[in-house]
């Protein structure tokens, strides 16, 4: 199958990132996102993530791919690829509906 029917092998070469407007900050030892602009779905509000929506957060702080952070994140983590994509895949979908993430063209 190639890439034109195939559409997880054309999402694979998708990049995404944090959209600016938006920064992680450790307060008190705890993780903090912050928006600096006022926009998106939060307003003012800060986010406060876990360690691993923290090291996502991270990860898509430069343009990657899905599979360029599931593979930084198998390393990371000890949990198998089933469990790591699947979860990835649902940050990425759910940062893009709040509007903290966008997609790189």
């Amino acid at each position: 199958m190639d890439q034109n029917t195939n559409p997880e092998a054309r999402n694979g070469d998708r990049k995404y990132r944090v959209r600016p407007g938006f920064v992680l900050r450790e307060i008190a030892g705890e993780a903090a996102i912050i928006p600096v602009d006022g926009q998106g779905a939060f307003g003012n509000a800060i986010m406060a993530p876990n360690q691993t929506a923290a090291f996502l957060w991270k990860a898509f702080e430069q343009p990657r791919t899905i599979e360029e952070v599931v593979a930084a994140a198998l390393e990371q983590f000890d949990a198998p690829r089933e469990t790591i994509r699947p979860a990835v895949e649902k940050f990425v979908m759910e940062s893009l509906n709040l509007k903290t993430f966008e997609e790189v063209v």
